[in-house]
């Protein structure tokens, strides 16, 4: 989640099932709502009342079990802080190539989104690094690129 060129699907672009999940972390379960999806990881917030008195830290290991299929995806916290209203938002990527496979067949199976118009995020990381380099042609052509990536995370999102 820290490369956020992959795309995303917030909640309210999902059925209602998919916005509520458990998380798992160090033995507890806590009931949490979902902010965002990406094949890559999650967005989840925990209500005030909710979370633990301690709270994940940056790669601490948690589970997220979606109550679609009760499937748990192991992965680690990318950020955690709490918010104004006193609830905690925290990030999760999933690092096994088969939870992010598996995650992105069901976020297409729910949006109802042919698999093939996934975008790559091979693609996606190769696009940036064109973006990043010195070489004034590979770096024009990594931006014309990240446009269209752009363009149609746009398309995708309006389905």
């Amino acid at each position: 989640m820290n490369n956020r060129n992959h795309v995303r699907y917030g909640s309210e672009q999902l059925p209602v099932s998919y916005r509520k999940v458990t998380l798992s972390w160090r033995g507890g379960l806590e009931d949490s709502y979902v902010a965002n999806y990406s094949a890559h990881g999650i967005t989840l917030v925990i209500p005030p009342l909710a979370h633990p008195l301690e709270v994940p830290v940056e790669n601490d290991a948690v589970r997220v079990q979606l109550p679609v299929d009760r499937t748990w995806f192991a992965g680690r916290c990318v950020h955690c802080h709490l918010e104004a209203d006193g609830s905690l938002s925290m990030g999760i990527h999933f690092d096994d190539p088969a939870d992010q496979e598996s995650l992105q067949a069901l976020l297409f199976s729910a949006l109802k989104v042919p698999e093939h118009s996934f975008i790559s995020y091979e693609w996606e990381e190769l696009v940036g690094k064109l973006c990043n380099s010195d070489d004034p042609k590979l770096k024009q052509l990594g931006m014309h690129h990240l446009a269209r990536l752009r363009a149609r995370q746009g398309e995708l999102q309006l389905v």
